[in-house]
This record gives structure tokens, C-alpha cells and sequence, in this order.
């Protein structure tokens, strides 16, 4: 597969190595599913991430699935459509995480959907404020 590109958490609990295997010391642990991250290198099993601070190191593969989340990088309004006069369903604020719906070509929206509690809720939001795709990248 193409590198780099994104992926999310899988698991709860991630494991972040200094190296590409189990025998490398923990840099850090992650709690958080569904945390959006870059892959940058490939080693066998095991895949070198970077996240939205920079911060680098290795995971297992297992870890990782190609489920598309996103964190937003500020406070969002979420609209009712792909357009800024639609009606604004929620406020979504900075570090939120939700699901990619999709992000349709030549727009500068992606729809995503919102966990708040037991209820979830989709809707539109800016692309050039979210951590977890690409400036251009079309996702059906």
C-alpha cells in the first residue's frame, strides 16, 4: 500500500516502540481508539506512525485499521449539507474524533460522523481543519 498514508487505533490501548519490533523499549501508550494516525514507514509487521504533534515511533500492525477517523484542529461548526448557508447541525470542538463518511472530490467538506454519548450524528465539516486526510484525497 502507499505510503504515507492514514490509518486509526484499532485497540484502546496502543503501544508506541522506539523500533519495529516487540523487543524495542515503549516510547509511549496511547488510550485512545480510533486516534487518527500517518503512516510513514513499513517494516515487516510492524508500522512507523506519525501523529498530529509529530511524534513518531512503531506499532504493530494489528494495532491499526484503514477505518478512517479524524481529529478537528479547532472548533467546528457541523452543517446540514457540503455548504457553509446550510443549516449548522452541532458544534463540534478542537480534538473531537469522528468517523469519515466520506469527502467527496473537489469539495471542501467531508461528512463525518459524530459519537456525542449514546447518539451519533452526521454532518458536514471544513476539510482544512481536520487531522486525517489529505488536502485533496477523495474518500467514497
Amino acid at each position: 500500500m502507499a505510503i504515507p498514508r492514514f490509518v486509526s487505533f484499532k485497540m484502546g490501548e496502543v503501544n508506541l516502540r522506539t523500533g519495529p519490533g516487540g523487543r524495542y523499549p515503549i516510547k509511549y501508550v496511547y488510550k485512545k481508539k480510533h486516534y487518527p494516525v500517518e503512516i510513514i514507514d513499513e517494516h515487516e509487521l510492524w508500522r512507523q506512525i506519525r501523529e498530529i504533534d509529530g511524534t513518531s515511533g512503531w506499532v504493530h500492525r494489528r494495532m491499526l485499521t484503514g477505518v478512517r477517523y479524524v481529529l478537528l484542529k479547532k472548533d467546528a461548526d457541523v452543517f446540514k449539507k457540503a455548504d457553509i448557508s446550510s443549516k449548522i447541525k452541532a458544534y463540534a470542538t478542537k480534538d473531537v474524533l469522528a468517523k469519515v463518511e466520506k469527502c467527496p472530490a473537489k469539495s471542501e467538506f467531508c461528512e463525518l460522523e459524530f459519537e456525542f454519548e449514546e447518539r451519533k450524528l452526521k454532518g458536514w465539516v471544513k476539510r482544512d481543519i481536520l487531522y486525517g486526510i489529505y488536502p485533496n484525497e477523495v474518500i467514497k
